[in-house]
């Protein structure tokens, strides 16, 4: 069974990512996270589409991505923007 407080470990790095820029939609968070970590991780559940106009749509399919996994990258999302504010 997976611990139960992952849950709210998750959410508290997500509420701080998100009070950095409070303007985006959750979305537009989720979606700039996944990329993050996609592009962090060679690409791993990036998926591309063409439509018939040509235009490329890029996705993420990171379902059988572990919530450690994700949680350890977005607590590094979360130390890289405390960095940012020193510099």
């Amino acid at each position: 069974m997976r611990d139960p407080d992952r849950i709210h470990k998750i959410l508290g790095l997500l509420e701080q990512v998100w009070a950095k820029d409070p303007d985006l939609r959750f979305n537009q968070l989720l979606y700039n996270l996944q990329y993050g970590y996609s592009q962090s991780n060679g690409g791993i559940g990036q998926v591309k589409e063409t439509t018939s106009d040509g235009f490329e749509r890029i996705g993420f399919d990171l379902f059988n991505l572990e919530d450690d996994d994700f949680m350890s990258y977005v607590r590094s999302v979360v130390e890289n923007q405390g960095n940012e504010n020193n510099t």
